[in-house]
């Protein structure tokens, strides 16, 4: 019996422990649910956790891509002028130097950078700055020893840094008008914008530019004749020369008018931007160093693009209408005075040989003055004598 009883007593207490042990998991699963599923929750915050994982994720792979984005642009030149890396050399310290074998990128005391092409070298006189005028020579660049020793000037393309410390205003690539008064330029049709960077297409048509005057994208040869009925020679490769601009941020123009320096035929025939030491007064001349001022638009185009026509790192041609508005406006830029009118001066009272420093403004010689320039551009104008190809620089014409 009594056996028994404590049996039951037992029993007893085991039931009363399990309902009270039963509650007691109850309470708790009813707190582990709340932390659990609760707003507060463990797979709350767990959810929460994941969404910021995947937010932060996103958000970094929209970073990427945005990096990635411009790097594109930058390598297919659809994002403006590009920023080389900093150089290590100095403009000062390769002065006069030996030629560069490879590409290379220099700077000047302020910063600003010029790309020097390989079979090149900074000339002995060259100056220290890109706003006094950056020049190089050719070594070995061009396989024919009597281009070789020609010169040419940087044109930077963006924003250089001047010698007082100043920023000029940016440098566009681009066709301009000139004030007759002053010689303030207005951008007329940019070669390429971040978001038009085929602006150059855009041709022939007033919205753009003077109906009579157009750069033609596609090259042409160009046809012979005295009436209305010819056709200039076009840039060989404006857009190939546009993405150059875009790459390098810059490009070289000839340093002096055009001499002769080889070949048998106009086929052939190579210039040299060298100091001229005759010039002829009667037809073309093809002797050594004389100064071409007898020359037609189609010869002048031949002979531009003859020159480096070897070169596997540098081309050649006659001048375009964007690099040679975009050079007067470095000009302008770099010396703060009109340049655009130096044609009215009475320096161009008489043919001179290239190279006598009666103009010679950032390095450059006889610019815009001594003899006219031909372009690539074309004009269906009929007065003038300039109803087929288009001029530029000086006034005196034989």
């Amino acid at each position: 019996m009594i056996k028994m009883k404590q049996i039951k007593k037992e029993q007893a207490v085991t039931l009363i422990a399990l309902v009270v042990t039963i509650v007691i998991l109850i309470i708790l699963a009813a707190v582990s649910i709340n932390m659990v599923l609760g707003d507060q929750g463990i797979f709350k915050k767990a959810q929460k956790g994941a969404n910021s994982m995947h937010d932060a994720e996103v958000n970094t792979q929209m970073a990427f891509n945005s990096i990635t984005d411009e790097i594109e642009k930058i390598t297919t030149g659809q994002g403006g002028v590009t920023t080389p890396v900093v150089p290590e050399k100095t403009v000062t310290e390769v002065k006069g130097g030996e030629e560069f074998a490879t590409k290379t990128a220099i700077q000047d005391e302020h910063g600003n950078i010029i790309q020097i092409p390989a079979g090149f070298k900074v000339a002995e006189d060259s100056g220290d700055t890109v706003q006094q005028g950056i020049v190089i020579e050719d070594v070995n660049a061009s396989g024919d020893e009597a281009v070789q020793g020609s010169q040419f000037v940087w044109i930077p393309v963006g924003t250089f840094i001047k010698d007082n410390g100043d920023k000029s205003s940016e440098i566009i690539l681009g066709r301009y008008s000139f004030s007759t008064s002053n010689g303030e330029s207005t951008l007329v049709q940019a070669a390429y914008t971040e978001e038009e960077p085929k602006n150059y297409l855009k041709h022939g048509t007033t919205e753009i530019i003077d109906l009579y005057y157009t750069e033609l994208p596609d090259y042409r040869e160009g046809v012979a004749s005295s009436g209305t009925d010819g056709l200039n020679a076009t840039a060989k490769d404006l857009a190939g020369f546009i993405n150059s601009v875009k790459e390098n941020g810059g490009y070289y123009i000839a340093r002096y008018e055009a001499s002769f320096a080889s070949g048998t035929s106009i086929d052939n025939y190579k210039s040299a931007s060298i100091i001229s030491t005759e010039y002829s007064e009667t037809s073309m001349s093809n002797t050594k160093e004389t100064l071409w001022n007898y020359i037609t638009q189609l010869e002048a185009s031949k002979v531009a693009i003859n020159t480096y026509r070897g070169s596997s790192n540098v081309k050649s041609d006659l001048m375009n209408s964007y690099a040679w508005d975009t050079a007067i406006v470095y000009i302008q830029e770099a010396t703060g005075r009109d340049y655009a009118n130096q044609k009215g001066q009475s320096i161009n009272s008489k043919l001179t040989n290239t190279g006598t420093k009666q103009d010679e403004v950032c390095k450059i010689n006889d610019m815009s003055s001594n003899i006219r320039e031909w372009s690539t551009e074309y004009s269906s104008k009929t007065d003038e004598m300039r109803h087929i190809c288009t001029v530029r620089g000086g006034r005196l014409r034989l």
